[in-house]
């Protein structure tokens, strides 16, 4: 190889560098951007706007969202909103837009309204009504009007104008029937939804909404005594049912002569059963009812949805169940209660009074009612009462439950006959934390574990509306810096220009 030595330096310096210039271009050359949403490219984001259209991915092609059938059906309860074109559409993208879908800001051209409170149940079966309401606040110093909207799924279901003075704050509702969500989306499968309130730029408070089949529990047992007394509180034990697939949650309530006195929310597995406990004292129940006579008669029992079982309870006089006429002489029962095990309890007593000992007997865990007898003690004889106790009877008890070093005994009324330390193991398994729930979340099917939050880079928007975009090295505003393999084709051209350069010298 011969080498012209006639070249000056600066014709070794213009090769390289257009050596350099072939390389870097190459990798910033097949990312063109979009700065202010006018052009799109091959390698454009999963969520692109064009036209002020949301449009997301869907299979890799982008399409308009849209209602279920493609055209939105208005009803009295979900209010349509206009498009762009005129035709009523209802809002369905995730991912909330910086303006309303006819792109306006608010009926008046304000959108500083401010969503700052929610309050809605944590769950809600298919056929009920949904009420939410938000706090809703202009901290603007003039009048302000807006358009704040009811959102389930990414959907606008209703929607209700608002005009506030400067630092006024006002509380907006939406009572719905479920079917006006239904109408906005479509059907609605059991599951765990994004819901909540946001005003015309979408923003807003969030809130999840585990939607559960219209099914109702049944009751399946009922276990109560047959006498009370004004003087000590009795306990009732009632199973109820899940007939269903899915997980519910429902209100469990006991009655005493017709009328609710006291009633809890229970959640129930898919085709599982659980043990519901009521501890009631009859200065409770005559709160509801009114006086209760001694020496009557009357119905108790357990309800839930349609479903009822109950008996015949009477009022007697005095307190025939007196803890203090028992003298315990053993008691049998474990150290632990452990997952997926089951125990006897065993506790013999002798009545030391001068009166015969009838009533109910009660094995607690934590205070809580476990498991009930009716015990019979003859004056001056001794018996023995047994509690067959599973572990999820101490769960449902307990309910919710942690591992704890707590206190197990028996009890006749609120008068403890004895007690004695336990260990309570709690179930093993790791629960996943649920996200907190934003309109661009992701609806949890079912009873899925809740699946972590996703994490995405996205562009930071400028005050006028364009996207910011940082150069890279060598690249023009949103290209693909310099790789490794161009830093390496790089460093090799920087050295052979240095030998070329050494040689041009050595050969003068």
């Amino acid at each position: 190889m011969s080498w012209n030595t006639g070249w000056s330096p600066s014709v070794y310096t213009l090769i390289a560098a257009l050596a350099l210039c072939s390389v870097v271009a190459a990798p910033a050359a097949a990312h063109a951007t979009t700065v202010d949403g006018g052009s799109t490219s091959a390698d454009a984001p999963d969520s692109e706007r064009i036209d002020g259209a949301a449009l997301s991915k869907a299979n890799g092609t982008a399409t308009p969202t849209e209602a279920t059938n493609g055209t939105a059906t208005p009803t009295p309860t979900a209010t349509p909103e206009a498009g762009s074109n005129g035709t009523a559409t209802t809002t369905a993208a995730l991912t909330p837009s910086p303006t309303d879908s006819a792109g306006s800001k608010g009926s008046a051209g304000n959108d500083t309204l401010v969503v700052t409170g929610i309050e809605t149940p944590e769950s809600l079966r298919t056929g009920d009504r949904l009420v939410v309401n938000a706090t809703v606040t202009n901290p603007a110093s003039a009048n302000a009007t807006g358009t704040i909207r009811y959102s389930f799924d990414g959907a606008t279901v209703a929607s209700e104008t608002v005009a506030l003075g400067p630092s006024e704050s006002t509380v907006v509702g939406f009572d719905l029937p479920f079917s006006a969500v239904e109408a906005a989306v479509g059907s609605v499968e059991p599951g765990t939804y994004v819901h909540g309130v946001r005003n015309a730029s979408g923003e807003g408070s969030a809130r999840w909404l585990r939607v559960t089949p219209d099914v109702d529990l049944a009751v399946q047992g009922f276990d109560a005594p047959v006498e009370v007394t004004h003087g000590e509180p009795y306990i009732v034990l009632a199973t109820v049912t899940n007939p269903g697939n899915t997980s519910v949650t429902r209100r469990v309530a006991y009655e005493f002569a017709g009328r609710a006195i006291a009633d809890r929310a229970v959640t129930v597995a898919g085709n599982g059963d659980r043990r519901v406990p009521f501890e009631i004292g009859l200065p409770a129940v005559e709160a509801v009812v009114g006086p209760v006579d001694a020496e009557r008669t009357y119905d108790h029992g357990v309800a839930t949805g349609d479903d009822r079982e109950g008996g015949a309870v009477r009022v007697v006089r005095g307190s025939s169940a007196n803890a203090s006429a028992l003298a315990v002489e053993s008691f049998e029962a474990v150290d632990a209660v452990r997952s997926g095990e089951s125990y006897v309890v065993n506790l013999t007593v002798r009545n030391v009074d001068t009166a015969g000992f009838e009533g109910q007997v009660s094995y607690r865990v934590d205070g809580a009612v476990v498991a009930t007898e009716w015990a019979r003690v003859p004056i001056g004889e001794r018996r023995t009462v047994s509690f067959r106790v599973g572990y999820d009877d101490v769960v449902d008890a307990t309910h919710p439950l942690s591992a704890q070093e707590t206190e197990q005994g028996v009890f006749a009324g609120n008068g403890a006959l004895v007690t004695r330390p336990v260990s309570v193991h709690a179930p093993v398994g790791t629960a996943t934390p649920r996200p907190t729930p934003t309109f661009g979340a992701t609806r949890i099917p079912r009873d899925a574990a809740t699946p972590a939050p996703a994490t995405t880079a996205t562009p930071t928007p400028a005050p006028d509306g364009e996207v910011e975009c940082e150069r890279g090295f060598l690249t023009a505003c949103g290209g693909t810096t310099m790789d490794e393999t161009s830093l390496t084709l790089f460093g090799v051209l920087l050295s052979g220009f240095g030998i070329v350069y050494e040689m041009s010298r050595g050969r003068r």
